[in-house]
């Protein structure tokens, strides 16, 4: 799962993902989207010399500052069709991504077959490895089912390595069913992760309650 951005008017077929997992916002979303048109709309952005990869940046940075600008291993989690999880590849990290979505799971190992992919449920994934970064990107703690953003965010701290970073940017808006910066700070301190930085956008400027939030914790060395 991944931005919420409707494209074009065209209704989308229905999609595979099971609903349970899924919030009401999340299937609205899903059903007015068709798939090319997504992947066209980012294409067609980087086509006109419009950046499509402000999370990319800011994740340099704090590769940056945080791990001296190594190579790091990364979790895209909700990771869509593969846009931001292709450019970290490309900006020479090891990627994996994972995606609750069939569809977009497929569109991402077409583009990118070098690297993991799985469809599969961010509050069950499990993996031997585990992550410098994790990031979700998009709007990705609204697209979850209520009450499933606890589970998620323990299973991905369970999944950084020592020291790692959870990165989370989604809408902070006044729906009864969204999901708000303190509910995912407070449950990630629930799980021994620490908050390290919140911004109002991927460019790093400082969270003033704005509608969109930034946040980054960190886990344990």
């Amino acid at each position: 799962m991944t931005e919420s951005h409707r494209i074009g008017d065209e209704v989308a077929p229905e999609s595979r993902v099971p609903g349970e997992h899924v919030s009401a916002r999340w299937a609205e979303w899903r059903r007015s989207v068709d798939l090319d048109k997504y992947d066209a709309r980012w294409e067609s952005m980087a086509a006109r010399g419009e950046s499509v990869h402000g999370e990319a940046d800011a994740l340099a940075r704090l590769v940056r500052d945080h791990f001296g600008g190594r190579a790091l291993t990364v979790l895209d989690a909700g990771c869509g069709t593969g846009r931001l999880g292709i450019e970290l590849d490309r900006r020479g990290h090891r990627v994996i991504g994972v995606d609750l979505d069939p569809d977009m799971i497929e569109r991402a190992r077409r583009k990118a077959p070098g690297i993991e992919w799985h469809a599969v449920d961010l509050a069950t994934f499990t993996t031997d490895r585990r992550f410098d970064i994790i990031v979700m990107a998009g709007n990705i703690p609204n697209f979850c089912a209520p009450g499933d953003q606890a589970r998620i965010v323990a299973n991905l701290a369970r999944l950084l390595a020592p020291g790692g970073l959870l990165v989370a940017g989604w809408s902070q808006e006044s729906r009864a069913d969204s999901y708000h910066a303190d509910r995912f700070i407070a449950e990630g301190e629930a799980n021994s992760l620490a908050l390290a930085s919140a911004w109002k956008n991927w460019d790093g400027d400082a969270f003033d309650d704005s509608d969109y939030a930034v946040v980054v914790l960190a886990g344990r060395d």
